[in-house]
């Protein structure tokens, strides 16, 4: 027991729950006054320094992990052979926790699933699987948000069970029929299991029950997919959905998480009032016999809505290593021996060998190791500024320096940022501010790292590290903030605060959503101060045009007027969409560029969302027959139109983030400015840069 101990600079105050592979306690970091989780393996005596060095390396992975419905971890470390991660302390409980209240609504389901999805789809994009995909695994925030947690630990227990053959890690109650034979397993694992969670979300129970771990594996492996047909209003398109993420093929499953999200709203659209909607049971069941499978019967009892999930802790199964799971499915005859170890993994540390890792079919990136990150940040203005950290670099050389440049690959021009010191280990860290405060990413989309005998004014030795971003990407960041076909034009910039008149010159199309949405607010605000209804009517038509790039005569007065620039809020987002679209697409795009593409299109989605209930709230005011029966929601629509210019603190924590319901319009400066970041590599650029050879 930890309780009253630090780990580092958390100090343990109370345990949160167990497992069969890690502790999780309440910490507090005094520094930052918050709470924290903090998630303990196993203590165990003489760790040896490869495993740690996995650990540690796996932990550094998985706090790259940077996604809006990913549990962030903040921290890592090890303590007199105490392993432990530090992550964000979430207080709404799991979805374990919720399912136990009993069914989901499908509305409820569909939100979860789509943001599960979302961060499932983001990590595997990054060639990184979960392994035990599961609802105690799926923490609930106050706001009713998911977020994934978990990342991680499976792969690190498999590592260090010291189990030979196949061995696998994951809940026997999730686990895709190919995980239970212990074959290799891809991302489509992890779907499978997430189309178990949905499963249970949507009728409160598990698709397979069984007496012991081994008979609940071969059901996974054997049976028949349990039909949604026996509940009431299941639309088959539904049925057909479930039917095929839990397909025990691989390749007739659902190949992304997003894909199966997509057809689970597309079934879930087509049911009227589904957030109202839970499942009940009919009178039966109806199982599907799938090909090759042994006859099942098309009556069972009927579920019932007070059956509880199962919990089933994360288990180590190992298959011998010489002798595959054979099953010859009519004869019942299961050549099968499968050990279940719950608890007690860590037991043989001295077995070294790697365990092998998943591969990733689709889609495939090609691992390059990096030696660092140049970021983009701002300082006196957007973007002014670089920060460069690297580590593992190899000396210059007898007498040579390294020296840091910033190239435009298309204009070939060149700039120093300085001299990069290096400290005994191969790490260093270097600062630059543009004392032209020129949007940096906008103007160079290479950096060099030469070998020189002495600093000039133009690179002179040889390239011996490097990055780059392809052309789609400098593309995005000129078009969003600096000068668009589509954005507005100088000038033109009458009605608006000051900030505006100086940022609209740029004519970059955030600039033009922030010129559109401040002029909404205002006249949210007009409407709110007006004294009729006739006032209120006038602002309401301004406000809904302003946003749509309309000139509709909502009003009845015999004109539609648009006191904005006559474009709308809606199509700088969608112009922003599509850059990031072609950002985030182009070839050689780097896995860290994709993760902040996601954070960006969280802040556009929030900003239609409120954009979408500022229209909602105004046509409500067109519509009223008197003042006095709109006058609560007049200032919620002025609230609801200043979130989504400057976003909001949802969860308290002092800071607007990339989340559901916090970004809005402002934020994305902040997180598209790292769209140019540049993830240093070995050698010259390979496409485009100074002596590259193209």
């Amino acid at each position: 027991m930890l309780i009253g101990r630090k780990l580092g600079k958390y100090e343990i105050t109370d345990m949160l729950g167990q497992g069969g592979m890690a502790t999780v306690y309440r910490g507090y970091q005094e520094e930052m006054e918050r709470f924290v989780a903090v998630k303990v393996l196993p203590p165990h005596p003489g760790l040896e320094a490869s495993f740690v060095e996995r650990f540690k390396l796996e932990a550094r992975v998985v706090a790259r992990l940077q996604h809006p419905h990913i549990l962030p971890v903040y921290d890592y470390g090890t303590e007199d052979d105490i392993l432990y991660f530090v992550m964000a302390y979430v207080e709404g409980g799991s979805l374990s926790d919720l399912i136990k209240q009993g069914p989901l609504t499908l509305r409820q389901t569909e939100k979860i699933l789509r943001e599960v999805a979302s961060a499932l789809d983001y990590a595997h994009r990054q060639g990184y699987m979960h392994r035990d995909i599961k609802p105690a695994n799926i923490l609930m925030d106050n706001e009713g948000h998911a977020l994934l947690a978990d990342f991680g630990i499976a792969r690190l227990v498999e590592q260090g069970s010291g189990l030979t053959g196949t061995g696998v890690v994951g809940t026997p109650a999730y686990m895709a029929p190919e995980q239970a034979k212990g074959l290799e397993v891809d991302q489509r694992a992890d779907i499978y299991a997430l189309g178990v969670v949905v499963y249970e979300m949507l009728t409160g129970q598990q698709p397979y029950h069984a007496d012991t771990a081994m008979l609940l594996l071969l059901k996974h492996i054997n049976d028949p997919v349990p039909s949604l047909l026996g509940f009431k209003d299941v639309p088959a398109k539904l049925n057909e959905v479930v039917e095929r993420v839990l397909a025990k093929e691989p390749e007739d499953r659902y190949q992304s998480a997003v894909a199966f999200a997509q057809d689970f709203s597309a079934a879930v659209a087509s049911i009227e009032k589904a957030s109202d909607v839970k499942l009940s049971p009919a009178g039966n069941v109806v199982t599907r016999v799938l090909p090759g499978t042994p006859a099942a019967p098309t009556r069972s009892p009927a579920p019932t809505q007070a059956a509880q999930p199962t919990e089933v802790q994360t288990m180590i199964v190992q298959h011998p290593a010489t002798n595959p799971i054979v099953l010859i499915g009519a004869l019942g005859l299961v050549a099968l021996v499968i050990v279940i170890v719950a608890g007690l993994f860590f037991t043989n540390l001295n077995n070294n060998a790697p365990a092998p890792t998943a591969t990733i079919t689709a889609p495939v990136f090609t691992a390059v190791p990096s030696f660092g990150r140049l970021n983009f940040l701002t300082t006196t203005s957007l973007g002014d500024t670089v920060s460069l950290s690297v580590q593992g670099l190899s000396a210059a050389g007898s007498g040579r320096v390294y020296a840091v440049w910033l190239v435009n690959n298309d204009s070939g021009a060149t700039m120093l940022l300085g001299r990069l010191n290096l400290d005994p280990l191969g790490s260093g860290t270097l600062t630059f501010s543009d004392t032209q405060r020129r949007m940096l990413a906008a103007n160079f989309n290479t950096v060099i790292i030469t070998a020189e005998s002495e600093i000039g004014g133009q690179p002179a030795g040889e390239i011996l590290y490097s990055g780059h971003v392809p052309p789609a990407v400098s593309q995005a960041i000129t078009e969003i903030f600096v000068a668009s076909d589509n954005g507005l034009r100088p000038g033109s910039a009458g009605g608006m605060s000051d900030y505006q008149v100086t940022a609209i010159t740029n004519s970059g199309l955030l600039t033009g959503a922030l010129a559109e949405g401040s002029i909404a607010e205002q006249h949210t605000g007009l409407a709110a101060h007006a004294t009729t209804l006739g006032g209120v009517r006038v602002h309401a038509e301004h406000t809904i045009n302003i946003l749509r790039g309309t000139r509709d005569d909502l009003d009845g007065n015999g004109r539609g007027e648009n006191p904005g620039r006559g474009v709308g809020v809606y199509a700088f987002l969608d112009w922003i969409e599509e850059q990031l679209d072609s950002a985030v697409n182009a070839p050689g795009v780097s896995l860290y560029v994709q993760s902040q593409v996601e954070l960006v299109r969280v802040c556009l989605d929030n900003a239609r969302g409120w954009a979408d209930e500022v229209i909602a709230l105004e046509t409500a005011f067109l519509a009223a027959a008197d003042f006095e029966s709109i006058t609560p929601q007049l200032a919620e629509s002025t609230a609801t139109a200043g979130r989504m210019m400057r976003g909001q603190d949802l969860n308290g924590n002092g800071q607007i983030e990339p989340f559901e319901g916090e970004c809005g319009l402002e934020q994305i400066n902040e997180y598209a400015v790292l769209l140019g970041s540049l993830d240093i590599v070995a050698g010259a650029p390979a496409s485009g840069g100074p002596d590259s050879g193209e």
